[in-house]
């Protein structure tokens, strides 16, 4: 009863601050059209809809469709495709396909009550800022979907036929991407709404993969006169592993096995180290269970306490970085030493972070890797990576680092591909016309950029070479982690500009 309250609340103040935001008390199509699109929104975060639990919210999607009277179809992979009429007099014009999907980023506070499978999330408003209590808002990409909807049962505004795909598993592999059939498309111009910066309108992102080393260990009985301790590596900031990549963030599971690996020359033994919740965010926590000779104790705590000090140092941005011990229950077994040094060996000599920059377009990441998951899980520990490239050639350059690393640690190395890079078109006439027109509405201008995460364009633009491309959306920071935030004044500038652009395209 509680969430449910505060969740009310949290929607009164939602509409309360989205009124406050106008720059006009007089009611418009564009103002309208916002606040249903911020309706859509709260209620999507009501619905569980984590990567591979999207169920709930396909079925919604597709009764949602089948309440406004709209064509819709739903795929096997639960991707939902809901097509809706031109308005009067456009109903012969060719159709514009809408995109986002419907999955979210789970990460949330350590100190958060909250399960992604059934819990909804809650909002809270702090000035022009609407974030979650505690985890990830679902911003990325319940706002293009919550756009999307608002079109679709608008009974006013001007627009093409509209062709809405909003797929799944977009934050793990762009399994739906993948799956979506595009024979049923007839649209030729194609505008992704999962994009985070007013400013820039993208038209080109990185490729992704999977790589995942699996190391096996052997174990040994725990040696007598010893005591178990739990090491925690919190407060990081995290991130979204491509958005935020460059921006001097620790990696909480790299600190951990700079750290085990110092911890080791003072006899101390890993039982157990886990870290991270998913290949495409930055870790802000990593836990090991260790043992040591109780009389080191001392010397151990100073050596955390030295080392949390390093880290601070050379991550001056992460203020709220902390490292604890806490007495935990002795373990039946701890690794070897030589499987631990292979574990520690591996965490540290993997490629993380920004590998190289783009020398043509300035401030851009070309190549980098993640090492978002560490699972000891029996007999193995397995290291989850992400790795990125806007360049082909440098991108199998570090496949080939990575899988020279496993083959000396021993390491079985599995490569997953997941999308290709989406190449920049020069010729484009739907997005010159987008860049025109978002000066003419706001009398500025906008900039046409490349990222480093990757999009679902990428996917669609192998299986649709024909169709023009772009990726817009309102500005939102620190998305695949709890300090998500999407910005209310710029989700009401998108709106609008959404509103015309139907209007005029």
């Amino acid at each position: 009863m509680k969430k449910i309250i505060v969740l009310f609340m949290a929607a009164v103040l939602l509409f309360t601050a989205v009124s406050c935001a106008k720059d006009t008390k007089d009611a418009n199509d564009a103002d309208a059209f916002a606040e249903r699109a911020y309706g859509h929104l709260l209620e999507l975060l009501k619905i569980p809809r984590g990567s591979d639990n999207e169920q709930e919210v396909s079925d919604y999607l597709v009764a949602f469709a089948e309440a406004n009277g709209l064509e819709v179809i739903q795929d096997a992979a639960l991707n939902v495709l809901i097509r809706k009429s031109g308005s009067k007099g456009r109903e012969n014009e060719p159709p514009i396909i809408l995109q986002a999907h419907m999955d979210m980023v789970c990460e949330k506070n350590s100190d958060a009550v909250h399960d992604f499978t059934k819990d909804p999330v809650i909002p809270i408003i702090d000035g022009d800022w609407l974030t979650a209590d505690g985890t990830t808002l679902g911003a990325d990409n319940g706002v293009g979907v919550a756009m999307i909807l608002a079109i679709l049962d608008d009974k006013t505004l001007s627009h093409p036929p509209i062709e809405a795909v909003i797929t799944t598993r977009e934050e793990t592999d762009m399994g739906g991407a993948d799956a979506f059939d595009t024979s049923l498309l007839k649209g030729k111009r194609f505008i992704n709404l999962d994009s985070e910066e007013e400013w820039a309108f993208t038209v080109s992102s990185a490729s992704a993969n999977y790589v995942t080393y699996t190391i096996s260990v052997e174990y040994e009985a725990v040696p007598d006169g010893t005591v178990a301790y739990t090491i925690k590596i919190s407060g990081l900031t995290g991130g979204h592993s491509g958005a935020e990549i460059d921006k001097n963030r620790a990696n909480a599971n790299i600190l951990m096995g700079q750290l085990l690996g110092q911890l080791s020359t003072l006899d101390c033994q890993i039982a157990a180290i886990n870290g991270g919740t998913a290949r495409n965010a930055i870790p802000r926590e990593s836990t090991a269970v260790v043992v040591f000779p109780e009389d080191k104790l001392n010397t151990i705590t100073l050596a955390v306490e030295d080392t949390e000090s390093g880290f601070k140092a050379m991550f001056p941005n992460e203020s709220n970085l902390k490292i604890t011990l806490e007495k935990t229950e002795t373990p039946d077994v701890v690794m070897t030493v030589p499987s631990a040094e292979t574990v520690t060996d591996g965490i540290t000599r993997v490629p993380n972070g920004v590998y190289s920059m783009s020398e043509y377009i300035e401030g851009l990441v070309q190549t980098s890797n993640n090492l978002g998951v560490i699972q000891t899980n029996g007999n193995t520990v397995i290291l989850l990576n992400m790795p990125r490239s806007s360049n082909l050639a440098e991108q199998d350059e570090l496949l080939a680092q990575m899988k020279e690393l496993a083959d000396e640690l021993g390491a079985e190395y599995t490569l997953d591909s997941l999308s290709p890079p989406w190449e920049y078109k020069e010729d484009s006439p739907m997005r010159d016309k987008m860049v025109a027109l978002y000066k003419d509405v706001f009398g500025k201008e906008v900039e046409v950029i490349a990222i480093h995460a990757g999009l679902e364009c990428a996917v669609f633009a192998v299986k649709m070479p024909d169709c023009e491309f772009i990726s817009i959306g309102p500005d939102m920071f620190d998305v695949h982690s709890p300090d998500e935030r999407l910005n209310i004044p710029s989700f009401y500038r998108m709106c609008e500009f959404l509103v015309k652009l139907l209007e005029q395209i």
